[in-house]
């Protein structure tokens, strides 16, 4: 698939507000959002979506660098945490990934973050799509009552996420100029898809109003 460059620091807030606008429903969790009970999900934000010379670089996803370190940033002077993701898989690693993609990530530079992150929470590593299976994730969120998607690929890896977050009694949270992917018409196809029965969706600059001490 050729990944489209939709997203820049010049259009994004323009791009949101629009993506906004379009969603059919506009679900919002009821009662307050306690940041001390809140998780801030920072999913695969690694060299191998992020640096150019991969093959799976995401153009899109250097726009939402900024607005995923003002999160981690608010997270943390807030009291909330942190975690972060990244994919990386076993060499000897074998089932439906390595038949669908012909190929897996295993250890090194492509599974590091990308250094412009702002990196102040765990990192747990997962070998598929999804942040908790077979990962340890949940070992961090004793107390997690809301869970914050950011990241990418919004319409795997950050979608199947939130699904799974949302089927263990978390409430879920997906920010859409925090999560990218290859291409605007894909992004904007989950965001419909999640706000009907899966999160809440907010803009980075909504997240604070929604927090509470």
């Amino acid at each position: 698939m050729k990944k489209a460059n939709y997203l820049t620091s010049e259009n994004i807030e323009r791009k949101a507000a629009g993506w906004l606008e379009e969603l059919p429903f506009c679900k919002r969790w009821p009662g307050d959002i306690h940041t001390g009970k809140s998780a801030l999900l920072v999913i695969d934000m690694q060299k191998y979506f992020l640096d150019p010379e991969s093959h799976a670089y995401l153009p899109a996803a250097e726009a939402i660098i900024d607005n995923i370190n003002y999160l981690v940033k608010l997270f943390v002077d807030k009291g909330g945490k942190v975690l972060y993701t990244t994919t990386v898989q076993d060499p000897e690693e074998k089932g439906s990934m390595l038949e669908w993609w012909s190929s897996i990530i295993t250890e090194g530079p492509m599974t590091e973050l990308d250094e412009r992150i702002d990196v102040k929470g765990e990192l747990i590593k997962k070998p598929t799509y999804s942040s908790f299976y077979r990962t340890e994730l949940e070992e961090h969120l004793d107390d997690i009552e809301n869970i914050f998607i950011s990241g990418v690929m919004t319409d795997i890896c950050c979608e199947t996420s939130c699904r799974e977050a949302f089927i263990r009694d978390y409430r879920t949270f997906f920010i859409a100029d925090a999560t990218a992917t290859s291409g605007e018409e894909v992004h904007m196809s989950s965001l419909k898809s999640i706000c009907h029965g899966l999160a809440e969706i907010l803009l980075c600059k909504n997240v604070e109003q929604r927090l509470r001490s």
